[in-house]
């Protein structure tokens, strides 16, 4: 079973292969949006564009499932290494900062510190 490494909460989770990004967040509790995701919420459609989700350190380009039509749409002008958590699928172990575009405490060394230890695959 793939294992999802969530860098600002610090916690790794275990999912289905082919198991859905933002299902498993939120099944798990993890705050995947900010105050405009709250209020402004498709429910995993695609469309609020509010679920990012930022793919470190990852080469294994099989890890995920390939960008969809809406990915390719309404991430254009965002990081390459930023994902729809709605739109993705976990193939592989991985690991996801949630709301990349919200600064925290420290998040420098806990990147490293999450890509420093070894994922279960």
């Amino acid at each position: 079973m793939p294992t999802v490494r969530f860098v600002r909460e610090k916690r790794d989770i275990e999912c289905a292969s082919g198991a859905n990004l933002r299902e498993v967040a939120l099944r798990e509790g993890l705050q995947l949006y900010g105050i405009k995701g709250n209020l402004g919420n498709c429910r995993g459609c695609g469309q609020c564009v509010t679920c990012f989700v930022r793919i470190i350190g990852q080469t294994d380009a099989e890890a995920l499932s390939p960008l969809t039509p809406v990915e390719k749409v309404k991430l254009r002008n965002r990081p390459q290494d930023w994902r729809l958590a709605c739109q993705t699928l976990v193939m592989s172990s991985v690991i996801v900062l949630t709301r990349p575009q919200a600064s925290f405490k420290n998040s420098d060394s806990i990147i490293k510190e999450a890509k420093e230890v070894d994922l279960p695959t």
